[in-house]
C-alpha cells in the first residue's frame, strides 16, 4: 500500500497542487456531489457574500480540498520528518510547548482544513497523542492508515463509546488527546450549538472532558501559505469551554482563510425536529 500511494504521489506538494488547479479550472465543478454540498455549505455559512462571490469561494475550496486528498496521500507514503519539512511556520507554537513541559495532560481539537494526516504527523513530531477516528470503508486502506498513524506511539481508537473510554483513560494517564470537533456525532454524543449562525449537532466529547478533567484545550488547524507552504495555527480556548465556544472558536479558525476548510462534509445535516435537511 505504501509503495502505491507513493507512486501516486511521485510529484513534490508544490508542483503537484499548481497542477491540479490547472485541470480542475477546465472541469464544470457542478457535475460533483461534494461541490454541490460545498456550495449549500458556503450559502448557509457566509450569507452576507454576493451569489457571484459564493460560487467563487465554494471552487476554491473545492479543489483545494482536491489538494488538500493530495496532501493526504503524499504523507501516507513519507516520514513525519520529510512531512514537517513542508509546514513553514507555526503560530503560537507556545499555547502547546509550554502545555507540553507542564506534563499535565492536553486536549487538542482539530479542525478539518487541508490534510488532517499532514496536521497529524506535525503533532506527533512534538509528542506521542491517543485520538478516535471514523473507520475509512476500504478494509485495507483503514488498515493502513491506523497503521501509519500508530507510529511512534501513538493510539487511535474508532469513533465509539469504547474509544470515549479510552480517551478518559489517556488523560487520567496524563497523556495528550486529539480529536476532530467539527463532524457530525453519534446520536447521544452531542447537542446542538450555533455554527455559522445556524443550529448544528455538535460533539460534546471534548468540552466535556476538559471541564470533567480540568485538562487544558487547544485548538489547531493546517492553512495555505505563500508560495504554496503549509502552516499550523494554533488558538487558545476560551475560559467558559462549552459547544458553543467549541463552534464559536472553529469559526474563528474557518475564517481565516476560508476556501482551506473542507466543506463537502455535510455539517448541517441532522436539523433539529422541524427543520428540513439542507441537503
Amino acid at each position: 500500500m505504501k509503495a502505491a500511494l507513493f507512486l501516486i504521489s511521485l510529484l513534490p506538494l508544490k508542483p503537484a497542487k499548481a497542477c491540479i488547479r490547472a485541470l480542475m479550472s477546465l472541469i464544470p465543478l457542478g457535475i460533483f456531489r461534494s461541490y454541490k454540498t460545498t456550495y449549500i455549505n458556503i450559502c448557509i455559512s457566509f450569507k452576507n457574500l454576493s451569489l457571484e462571490e459564493k460560487e467563487t469561494l465554494a471552487k476554491k475550496s473545492f479543489i483545494e480540498s482536491v489538494c488538500g486528498l493530495y496532501e493526504t496521500i503524499y504523507s501516507l507514503s513519507r516520514s513525519n520528518k520529510q512531512i514537517s519539512k513542508n509546514i513553514i511556520r507555526v503560530d503560537n507554537r507556545y499555547l502547546m510547548s509550554e502545555a507540553l513541559k507542564e506534563k499535565n495532560g492536553l486536549l487538542i481539537s482539530g479542525i478539518h482544513n487541508r490534510s488532517v494526516d499532514i496536521l497529524l504527523q506535525w503533532i506527533n513530531t512534538q509528542t506521542p497523542t491517543v485520538g478516535v477516528y471514523k473507520p475509512l470503508k476500504n478494509i485495507f486502506m483503514d488498515s493502513y492508515v491506523k497503521k501509519q498513524r500508530e507510529r511512534e506511539g501513538n493510539k487511535i481508537y474508532t469513533t465509539s463509546y469504547k474509544g470515549v473510554k479510552e480517551l478518559l483513560k489517556g488523560l487520567i494517564k496524563k497523556k495528550v488527546i486529539i480529536m476532530a470537533s467539527d463532524q457530525v456525532p453519534q446520536d447521544g454524543m452531542g447537542e446542538y450549538a450555533k455554527f455559522f449562525n445556524r443550529d448544528a449537532y455538535t460533539t460534546t466529547l471534548i468540552p466535556s472532558l476538559a471541564n470533567k478533567t480540568s485538562t487544558p484545550l487547544i485548538y489547531i488547524g493546517l492553512f495555505s501559505a505563500p508560495q504554496d507552504c503549509l502552516k499550523i495555527i494554533i488558538k487558545e480556548s476560551p475560559k467558559e469551554i462549552s459547544t458553543q465556544s467549541m463552534n464559536s472558536t472553529m469559526e474563528e479558525m474557518i475564517s481565516i482563510c476560508p476556501e482551506d476548510y473542507s466543506w463537502e462534509y455535510k455539517r448541517f445535516k441532522r436539523p433539529p425536529e422541524g427543520i428540513d435537511s439542507p441537503y
